[in-house]
């Protein structure tokens, strides 16, 4: 402990020193001839800057996941101590993450995010063969009032990646980028479908009771050829777009993941994200997904969630999937309930069986919010409904045991489990079973 407070105390005057020497560290100002970005920033509202631990995916395959997730969960603890009061924190599936700076110009938001960098690159986590940690990327934008926080981090992406060619440990700012460049090539997402570099990890979902694990959702990711692991939002738009012949191979890719988790002395369902297209039988590749998931999955171990995200635009028909599918056994969740599609209204239009709690209100658990008595109020709702509540984002035993004292059943978050792929969450869920 005391190397480790050493350590610390070094890197907070490393980091304090970087902040005036932008030019000499490891980040990278904006390109020349932009210094508008840098000062007055252009109308933008703030910042956004987004965190990627450098090679943890070695730390996973010559440790363990479980050291990986000791690891992301010590940098997580510095980035919350070490961020601006004003800072909004949050993680990302793939060990990555967000930190949203309001009212900040790109040169103020520059020192605070290297500075955080550098404290966040000293977190340890032990494991058998000693103790490991691993330098941080960053990639820090301009945040605008028109658009969106995927987009902000998109761009965000875009900048983290160019700090991992010039090789990580360092921070890259940029103010804009023009988007087409930032959606990834029909050529690619058809070679990463063949390739099974498209697949999907999943994320527990346990009963807060007993902690044993009763399902879990699947999350479609890419692994990159930069190494980089990504969400849908990156790729899901030219994923659309692919004809038949070439998404031939996508249904297989979920097949796989919710198969290791059918068999064995327990079985887990699944739950799959669902969007507007889908709902609205509109043909297409999300439609022929769906088709064959329903035939090749027993639908009594099937979740279909209506995410946040999706549109739709004809309700009659989404209403008759919906009531088809409940009568084949697949079970409905309402996702991120609470916010945006996922209101009352939703709930009065269309049947389900499961609300998900969204984030938003487990990470108000605790502060001087009403995020407690409206959770109660929701526990009595689903009661008198026959509803299932999950609550989403538990990322500390105190919001685990709140919720299961409120009367919440189940819950995910990176406290429980954080997503990984299928096949190891099946190990685990296994090992955990014959114990």
């Amino acid at each position: 402990m005391f190397e480790l407070g050493i350590l610390v105390v070094v890197s907070t005057v490393v980091a304090i020193f970087c902040c005036y020497r932008l030019r000499d560290t490891g980040v990278t100002p904006p390109p020349e001839g932009e210094p508008a970005s840098f000062a007055a920033d252009g109308g933008a509202v703030g910042a956004l800057a987004l965190f990627d631990v450098d090679k943890l995916r070695d730390v996973n395959v010559t440790r363990s996941y479980d050291t990986g997730d000791r690891l992301l969960d010590a940098i997580a603890e510095v980035i919350e101590r070490t961020m601006p009061a004003s800072a909004i924190f949050d993680r990302m599936d793939g060990g990555r993450f967000v930190l949203w700076l309001p009212h900040t110009t790109l040169r103020e938001a520059a020192g605070a995010v290297e500075r955080v960098r550098a404290l966040a690159s000293t977190a340890i986590a032990d494991s058998e063969q000693g103790i490991v940690s691993r330098s941080l990327s960053a990639g820090l934008v301009a945040a605008y009032p028109e658009e969106s926080r995927e987009r902000a981090v998109l761009r965000a992406d875009a900048a983290l990646a160019r700090a991992k060619v010039f090789g990580g440990d360092r921070t890259e700012i940029t103010r804009a980028l023009p988007m087409p460049a930032l959606i990834p090539a029909q050529a690619e997402i058809e070679n990463a479908i063949v390739e099974r570099a498209l697949e999907y990890h999943v994320q527990p979902i346990v009963d807060l009771h007993d902690r044993r694990a009763v399902g879990v959702e699947a999350l479609l990711r890419w692994n990159r050829p930069d190494g980089q692991t990504v969400g849908p939002m990156n790729f899901v738009d030219t994923l659309r777009r692919l004809p038949q012949v070439e998404t031939e191979l996508f249904p297989d890719i979920a097949i796989e993941a919710a198969q290791p988790l059918l068999t064995g002395d327990r079985t887990f369902y699944t739950t799959f994200n669902v969007d507007g297209p889908m709902l609205e039988g509109k043909d297409g590749p999300a439609t022929r997904w769906m088709s064959v998931l329903l035939e090749r999955l027993p639908p009594e171990q099937l979740v279909l969630e209506i995410v946040e995200t999706a549109v739709i635009v004809q309700p009659e028909s989404a209403l008759g999937l919906i009531e088809r599918l409940r009568a084949r056994g697949i079970r409905i969740a309402l996702d991120d309930f609470g916010t945006g599609l996922s209101s009352l209204n939703r709930l009065r239009q269309f049947p389900v069986d499961i609300l998900k709690i969204d984030r938003l209100f487990t990470n108000g658990l605790g502060g001087a919010g009403r995020e407690e008595k409206i959770i109660d109020g929701l526990v009595i709702l689903s009661e008198k409904l026959g509803l299932e509540l999950i609550a989403e984002g538990i990322e500390s035993e105190a919001q685990a045991r709140t919720l299961a004292g409120l009367g919440v059943r189940f819950g995910q978050g990176y406290h429980l489990g954080r997503p990984g792929p299928a096949a190891e969450w099946a190990r685990k869920l296994s090992s955990r079973v014959s114990a």
